[in-house]
């Protein structure tokens, strides 16, 4: 009898435990004992912000925090906080951050997947790069055409179209140019504590998360002259893709300035679905200039990129 009941009192005491802990963190996987209230739930998306968020240790943060509490300490659902949370995630992560409804999400998933180009015009190789959202399978398709077109073709330089890509996922638009980039670290993220991770190519495959896929053939293509074409509609990982040829001799950047989107989310779900898309990096290239936010300037301003490029290409051909 004296057995079972240290049993009981121990089951107990760890049942306890657990939802102790559950009480205190589960808000970091998303788990709650019972429905959060409005006010929690705005409690803990500003908490995420905090902790995540670039530009949380500013005096605007601060009181951004306590008018966003205030703002919706009578707010009757979830819905009617979103405009203000909107609000406090811009200051906390700046532009580039944002929250997503469930619905959206949902919407994103179904987009149209648009698969790169790929033709020559003269001896060169014109690849289009659109913006990337779709799944693995996708994203090996997307990969693989990038990569084969750069194996089977001839052709004396290669022109890298970032024009108009807005961004979605890194790893199959860089996989897919790996041929053409060395192995090693491509760009580095940098956080608010200056905690470094190197986003690194290696083999055919990318450690930046996203989709999972690998190239057939990593062999590099070392010798061509390369122009990468970028615009105002170059955005987030369309940017840092471009990023990526940043540092290597045989790249020139063709264009207009880019969108200006050179850091890095991280998603945090919520409990009604929506997330958070918070702003928790910014970005290092190969030669050590570092990107808040700011714009990627080209080498050659034009707003003839395209035969510019063509016209660039040859001249480097000997």
């Amino acid at each position: 009898m004296k057995i079972g009941k240290r049993i009981l009192l121990g089951l107990v005491a760890v049942c306890a435990l657990f939802l102790g802990i559950i009480y205190l963190w589960g808000y970091k996987f998303n788990i709650y004992l019972v429905p959060p209230s409005p006010q929690k739930y705005v409690r803990v998306a500003l908490k995420n912000m905090d902790e995540l968020g670039l530009f949380t240790d500013s005096k605007e943060w601060v009181e951004t925090k306590k008018k966003t509490i205030e703002e919706t300490s009578n707010a009757k659902n979830y819905a009617e906080t979103i405009p203000f949370l909107q609000k406090a995630i811009k200051v906390a992560g700046g532009k580039h951050s944002f929250i997503e409804h469930e619905e959206d999400i949902s919407k994103r998933s179904i987009t149209k997947y648009i698969k790169p180009k790929a033709e020559i015009e003269g001896n060169t190789l014109i690849l289009t790069i659109p913006e990337f959202t779709g799944n693995n399978s996708q994203a090996s398709d997307y990969a693989n055409f990038l990569e084969s077109s750069l194996h089977k073709n001839n052709y004396n330089g290669v022109i890298v179209d970032l024009r108009g890509n807005r961004g979605g996922d890194l790893s199959p638009m860089v996989l897919g140019l790996s041929p053409l980039l060395p192995d090693g670290t491509l760009f580095t993220y940098v956080d608010k504590s200056s905690h470094s991770k190197p986003v690194e190519l290696q083999n055919g495959e990318i450690n930046s998360g996203g989709s999972s896929t690998k190239v057939s053939d990593n062999k590099k293509i070392k010798k061509a002259p390369i122009a990468v074409l970028i615009d105002n509609n170059t955005g987030s990982s369309g940017e840092l893709t471009a990023l990526c040829f940043k540092g290597i001799p045989n790249v020139k950047f063709l264009g207009s300035d880019s969108a200006g989107y050179t850091s890095a989310n991280q998603t945090v779900y919520l409990y009604d679905g929506s997330t958070l898309q918070i702003t928790s990096a910014f970005v290092k290239d190969r030669t050590n200039n570092i990107y808040k936010n700011f714009p990627i300037s080209p080498d050659i301003q034009t707003n003839n990129a395209k035969s510019s490029a063509i016209e660039w290409i040859k001249s480097q051909i000997k």
